[in-house]
């Protein structure tokens, strides 16, 4: 009996060879490098689009205000060039 438990405990040993392994020192930055690239490749997707989409909304409301301004000038030289022909007053629908 005591022969099967001495040979039970010595099965339990395990070695580790550390002889390739490399210097933590060396290591931690080159792995809190990859860390870093990796957050900012999958957090600059998603705040991409999102700004993205803002930028393109920034933009659509800055057409909208040009061309609004523009078509009110237009609307009174128009009225200007008519010179001594009555003037009409013109609606909303009549200008969509």
């Amino acid at each position: 009996m005591k022969m099967a438990m001495a040979n039970r405990a010595t099965s339990l040993v395990v070695t580790i060879d550390d002889s390739k392994r490399v210097t933590p020192r060396l290591w931690e930055p080159v792995q809190l490098g990859t860390a870093l690239l990796v957050r900012f490749w999958w957090y600059s997707k998603a705040y991409g689009t999102v700004l993205m989409i803002g930028l393109l909304t920034l933009l659509s409301l800055i057409f909208l205000r040009i061309h609004g301004t523009f078509r009110k000038l237009l609307l009174v030289s128009i009225h200007q060039g008519i010179g001594g022909r009555k003037w009409h007053t013109l609606s909303r629908k009549s200008l969509d």
